[in-house]
């Protein structure tokens, strides 16, 4: 089936983007970033299940997660600029019952909207690794990391001991675990 994306419609509000995709024939799913709205459609007409991942209520409010101040849809995320090393600040964020980053490819789009307006140029840790087995990149769930969120040629593991996530401007990186960096955590914004 051949999808078509169309040109941004600007400055819709979020509330809106979804109600566009349920009048747009063909519409599969949408896209809200910097107040553009975008609609992914299909030929043909019919039914369609629209599912957001952020509530209009959320989304003017922000986080309700306090410590996690920057607010990813219906995930809040926190940057912690002390450097530590993978395991380290795994499990910083386990103990106020958050996690690394997971950057799934149902919620690619948006965490990277957000994450691209809050980073800087340097690499962040984030939640995947193949600890278990060379070459099995998985999140802390379990979830298989998805092969189009590396770079072009990576997973490269190009010194033999890269094994754990880094993200630099949303773009995935296999780097060794002992080295110290940025991270970023998230919670579930309940």
């Amino acid at each position: 089936m051949n999808y078509t994306v169309s040109l941004p419609m600007e400055k819709v509000p979020s509330s809106k983007c979804g109600q566009l995709c349920t009048s747009t024939a063909g519409c599969k799913m949408f896209h809200y970033d910097y107040k553009s709205c975008f609609i992914l459609q299909y030929p043909g007409t019919g039914s369609v299940n629209v599912t957001t991942f952020w509530g209009a209520e959320n989304w003017r409010d922000g986080c309700k997660v306090m410590e996690y101040p920057v607010f990813g849809g219906k995930y809040c995320l926190r940057i912690v600029n002390d450097k530590r090393t993978w395991t380290d600040a795994k499990a910083n964020c386990s103990q106020d019952g958050g996690q690394l980053l997971t950057m799934k490819s149902e919620d690619f789009y948006l965490k990277h909207a957000v994450l691209r307006e809050s980073f800087e140029e340097t690499p962040y840790w984030i939640g995947g690794n193949d600890l278990v087995t060379e070459g099995d990149w998985r999140w802390n769930d379990g979830s298989e990391v998805e092969a189009w969120l590396w770079l072009q040629d990576g997973p490269s593991n190009t010194y033999k001991n890269e094994h754990c996530l880094e993200v630099t401007a949303a773009i995935f990186n296999d780097y060794n675990c002992n080295a110290i960096r940025k991270f970023v955590c998230e919670k579930l914004n309940i």
